[in-house]
Parts: structure tokens; C-alpha cells; sequence
């Protein structure tokens, strides 16, 4: 058997529209494609075996697993995240700027842009990750 033959049947049956909903995330589709193309060009002399099979079978959903469990950890990192920034509102704070300096005030709010979350001290904002120290607000 070539393998050429097997690389060539897959990516004839390549869907770009396909692959950018997954963002290069294998999917049950691509896993069949790919049971496919190896089932249509393996030798006829040693077929592939049940349990071989099985055990591609039993891989695609550990992974299939695997992807909704970071899923769920990505959104409940994401989650607090925001919430540890939403207890600093109230809070004074203490953070580097990229030139050396600082910046310390009373966190008034908190903004997300792209994915990034910034605090917002007095007419500023600054991203959360660059908070060096907080202290209880001031009354």
C-alpha cells in the first residue's frame, strides 16, 4: 500500500469551511474521513482489525473528551478572572506602567477588550495583570 494514496484521499475530501470552524481541532468528520480513506486502500490480504478500530474509536472520544473538558476550565478560568478583578473595584491600587512608571489610585471599574481585562483607576485604565499591589480602599 502507498501512502500516498491514503495522504491523497484525505485531503481531497479537506474542507477549509470545515477545518476554520474547529480551529485545527480534530472532530469525529475528520476522524471518519480519515477510518475511511484507511479502510479503502488497506491490503486486502491483512484487513484492519476490530480491535484496532476500537481502539481509534476509543482515542477520538477520549479526545472528543478531552477538548469539552478545556472548554468548560477555559470558561471557568475566564470566569474568575473577571470576578477577582470585579473585587478589586473599591480597592487602591498600585500599577507598573511599561515605561517604569506607576500608577496608584482607587479602582472604579473594570473593562475588557479582546479577551483582556483592564482596571479602570480614576480617568485610567490598566490591564489587570500588571497590578503590583492592592491595599484596602480608602473611606
Amino acid at each position: 500500500m502507498n501512502v500516498n494514496e491514503v495522504s491523497q484521499s484525505i485531503f481531497n475530501t479537506y474542507s477549509p469551511a470545515a477545518a476554520s470552524k474547529t480551529a485545527n481541532q480534530p472532530g469525529m468528520g475528520d476522524f471518519l474521513t480519515m477510518l475511511m480513506a484507511q479502510m479503502t486502500h488497506q491490503n486486502p490480504l491483512e484487513p484492519m482489525k476490530d480491535n484496532e478500530m476500537m481502539s481509534q474509536f476509543t482515542q477520538l472520544n477520549s479526545l472528543e473528551q478531552l477538548q469539552s473538558m478545556r472548554a468548560i476550565l477555559d470558561r471557568s478560568a475566564a470566569s474568575n478572572h473577571n470576578a477577582y478583578a470585579a473585587s478589586l473595584i473599591g480597592k487602591q491600587v498600585k500599577i507598573a506602567r511599561p515605561d517604569g512608571a506607576s500608577l496608584e489610585g482607587v479602582v472604579t471599574g473594570v473593562t475588557s477588550e479582546k479577551g483582556e481585562l483592564f482596571l479602570l483607576v480614576g480617568a485610567e485604565k490598566a490591564p489587570l495583570a500588571d497590578v503590583v499591589e492592592i491595599k484596602a480602599g480608602i473611606s
